[in-house]
C-alpha cells in the first residue's frame, strides 16, 4: 500500500533538493535506510525505491554492504543557476502561498502545540537552541503529529517543498539563512506553548512566519536582481501521485458532474469514448475511474446498457469497503474535516468579504434554490466550491479545491443510510443559519459555523467508518511524510 501511496515520491524529492541546495556534496554519506525508516516512519522498501530512483538517475551510490555515496557534483556556476531558477520561479507565488499557509496550516499547528505534555516540550526544547534548517523542520513536523494527521502533514511538507527554505545549505546561504533569525522566536514559541497560552502561541508562530519566512524571500529577491524572472511556477497540493492522481482525480470530476454539474439530471453517463474525449484522459482510465466510482455506490455499470448513476437526494448503494482505494479516499476525506474544521473560519470570511455584490447575491439565490428543493448538503458544498473558486490567495484556491474533491467521497455514505433523519435535521438548521448569516452580511459568522458543523460531524463519521472495518491505523495512522523523530537528539 506504501508503494501505491507514492510516499517514495517525498523522499525522493527531499534528498533531490538537498544535493542541489548542497546540503549533501559530492562524496557524502547518506544515513542508513534502517535511520531513513525511523525519521520518515516508513518501510525500508519506501527508501529503497526512492533512493534506487536517485542511484538510476546518477544522484548516488547505492549497493548492499556499503554505504550510500552522493555522486552528484555541481560547479559554482551550476549551484548558482539552480539557485536563481528555483527561487526566481517561485518569487510570484512565495507571498501568496505563505499568506495561504499562515490561513491553513498556522491553526493545525498552533493545535498541535498545545496538544503537547511536558514531555514532548522537553523533547522539542533543544531544537529551538540549534535552530537549524533540519530543526525548524523537525520541530513544526513534531508539532502536526499531534494532530495525527497524514493529510495535514502532507499539506505542511508539500509548501515546505515548494518553497524550499528548509532546504538551503547553511554553509552555502549563510546570509539567507542569518535572515530568518530563528532561534529567539523558537524559544518564545515553546515558552509560550509550556505556558498554555494558546492565543499569544499562535501570534508567536504568525511572527516567526511573516518575520523569518518573508525576511529571508526579500533576501533571495535582492540577490536575484537584475536577474530576469523565470515563468512562475504555481504552487500545486499532491495528495496523489502519477496514475492514482489522474484517476483519482477524474473520479472527483465525475462525482461532481453528478451531484451539482453536467450529470445531475442524467439517468447514465456518456459512453467512455465520448468521457474521454470530453476528460482529454485515454479510454482506460475512464474505465478505471468508472470501476472506482462503482465501488463508491455512487453509480453501477449494466453490461450492454451503461453507467447509471445516483444523483443527490436518491438513494445508493453501500461503498465498497474492501476496495482499497475506497478505504484510502474515504480515510483522506475523514482528515478533510480537520483541516477545513481549523481554517474554514478565516478562509470563508476572507472570500466572503472578496466578493463582488453579483457574486455574494448569486451564492445567496443558490443556497435559496437547494433550500426549497431539499438539497441542504449543497449549502455547505457551495461554500467550499465559493473559496475554492472566489479566495483571494491562489494557494487557499488550490488547497480548498482539493478539500472538496475529497469531501466528495463521503456523500454516498450518507445516501446509502437507510435512515439520515437525525443527521437531515442538522444539516437543515446549518443551511438556514448559513442562509441567515449571508442575509444579514455577516461572513464572520458563516465561517463559525462551518467550523461547529464541521466538528459536531467529525465523530459521527469517523466511528461510522471504524463501524465498517477501516481502522484506526488507516484513518489516523496511514503511511506520510512523518518525520516521527524516534531517534534519540545527538
Amino acid at each position: 500500500m506504501k508503494t501505491k501511496l507514492r510516499v517514495h515520491n517525498l523522499i525522493y524529492q527531499y534528498f533531490l533538493l538537498r544535493m542541489h541546495f548542497q546540503y549533501y556534496q559530492y562524496g557524502d554519506t547518506l544515513p542508513s535506510i534502517d535511520t531513513l525508516c525511523r525519521e520518515f516512519s516508513v518501510s525500508a522498501q519506501t527508501v529503497t525505491t526512492a533512493l534506487q530512483r536517485l542511484r538510476e538517475e546518477g544522484y548516488i551510490d547505492m549497493h548492499n554492504g556499503r554505504q550510500t555515496k552522493v555522486l552528484f557534483r555541481q560547479t559554482g556556476e551550476e549551484y548558482e543557476a539552480f539557485i536563481r531558477g528555483f527561487f526566481s520561479e517561485r518569487l510570484d507565488a512565495s507571498s501568496d502561498l505563505t499568506r495561504t499557509t499562515q490561513m491553513i496550516c498556522l491553526p493545525l499547528m498552533t493545535e498541535g502545540f498545545m496538544r503537547m505534555d511536558h514531555r514532548d516540550l522537553a523533547y522539542i526544547a533543544p531544537f529551538a537552541k540549534r535552530s537549524g534548517a533540519d530543526d525548524v523542520l523537525y520541530l513544526f513536523c513534531y508539532a502536526l503529529q499531534k494532530l495525527d494527521s497524514p493529510l495535514a502533514m502532507n499539506l505542511f511538507w508539500e509548501t515546505s517543498l515548494f518553497l524550499g527554505l528548509m532546504f538551503v545549505s547553511e554553509n552555502k546561504e549563510p546570509s539567507m539563512r542569518k535572515a530568518l533569525d530563528i532561534q529567539g522566536q523558537l524559544e518564545n514559541i515553546i515558552s509560550l506553548c509550556r505556558a498554555g497560552n494558546r492565543e499569544q502561541l499562535h501570534e508567536a508562530l504568525l511572527h516567526f512566519l511573516r518575520d523569518s519566512v518573508e525576511k529571508a524571500f526579500q533576501s533571495i529577491r535582492r540577490s536575484l536582481d537584475p536577474f530576469t524572472q523565470a515563468g512562475p511556477v504555481p504552487f500545486v497540493w499532491r495528495i496523489y501521485w502519477e496514475r492514482p492522481q489522474i484517476c483519482y482525480g477524474l473520479t472527483m470530476r465525475i462525482l461532481h458532474g453528478i451531484y451539482l454539474g453536467e450529470y445531475r439530471d442524467m439517468e447514465y453517463l456518456p459512453s467512455y469514448e465520448k468521457m474521454s474525449r470530453k476528460y482529454n484522459v485515454s479510454v482506460s482510465t475512464v474505465r478505471r475511474a468508472i470501476h472506482i466510482l462503482n465501488q463508491t455506490g455512487a453509480a453501477v455499470s449494466v453490461n450492454g446498457v451503461g453507467t447509471r448513476i445516483f444523483p443527490a437526494g436518491t438513494p445508493c448503494g453501500l461503498p465498497d469497503f474492501q476496495s482499497p482505494a475506497i478505504r484510502r479516499n474515504l480515510s483522506l476525506f475523514l482528515q478533510s474535516f480537520e483541516i477545513i474544521a481549523f481554517s474554514c473560519e478565516e478562509a470563508v470570511c476572507s472570500t466572503l468579504l472578496s466578493l463582488t455584490p453579483e457574486q455574494y447575491s448569486r451564492l445567496i439565490r443558490e443556497i435559496e434554490t437547494y433550500r426549497e428543493s431539499g438539497c441542504h448538503d449543497f449549502t455547505l458544498w457551495h461554500l467550499l466550491i465559493c473559496v475554492a473558486v472566489h479566495s483571494p490567495l491562489s494557494g487557499v484556491r488550490e488547497i480548498y479545491s482539493r478539500l472538496y474533491g475529497l469531501f466528495l467521497w463521503g456523500y454516498p455514505l450518507k445516501a446509502s443510510l437507510p435512515d439520515a433523519s437525525r443527521l437531515d435535521r442538522t444539516i437543515r438548521q446549518f443551511s438556514e443559519t448559513i442562509l441567515l448569516c449571508l442575509q444579514d452580511n455577516k461572513p464572520e459568522q458563516c465561517g463559525a459555523a462551518v467550523r461547529e458543523m464541521i466538528t459536531g460531524q467529525f465523530p459521527a463519521a469517523e466511528r461510522y467508518l471504524l463501524s465498517h472495518g477501516i481502522t484506526t491505523e488507516e484513518l489516523r495512522m496511514s503511511p506520510s511524510i512523518r518525520l516521527l523523530l524516534n531517534t534519540p537528539i545527538g
